[in-house]
């Protein structure tokens, strides 16, 4: 594994990193990014979808962290999967929580990385 000073060497590579390791170095390198992850993101190649708000988190050792989930009617029940967890290798390890209907949202955001490192000629 390499070490945050590592990742920091040099401009991000996105045919070379998935866009989970993008998005680690650029926050390491760059603490704004926590201030406008759509930003961010579009420095990866990637535009957010409108209507999904987009929230990163640099973890703190000194924290823990607690997503509630969201208050449903009594109609919608309780049973439906309201929070899906994604975790990839990204670092020590990268965490998505997300409504489970922006599971697609983050597959597309995933394809557009892979594929803005083959249309630069990086």
């Amino acid at each position: 594994m390499t070490s945050a000073s590592d990742q920091n060497a040099g401009p991000i590579d996105p045919g070379t990193v998935d866009l989970e390791q993008a998005l680690t170095t650029l926050a390491w390198s760059d603490p704004a990014v926590a201030d406008n992850p759509g930003a961010a993101l579009a420095q990866l190649g990637v535009d957010v979808p409108v209507g999904l708000r987009f929230d990163v988190r640099v973890q703190r050792s000194d924290t823990l962290y607690l997503v509630i989930p969201p208050v449903f009617p009594e109609e919608v029940g309780g049973e439906s999967v309201v929070n899906q967890m994604d975790l990839w290798r990204s670092g020590d390890q990268f965490v998505w929580i997300l409504p489970q209907d922006a599971k697609t949202a983050l597959l597309e955001m995933r394809e557009q990385h892979r594929n803005r490192g083959g249309e630069d000629g990086r």
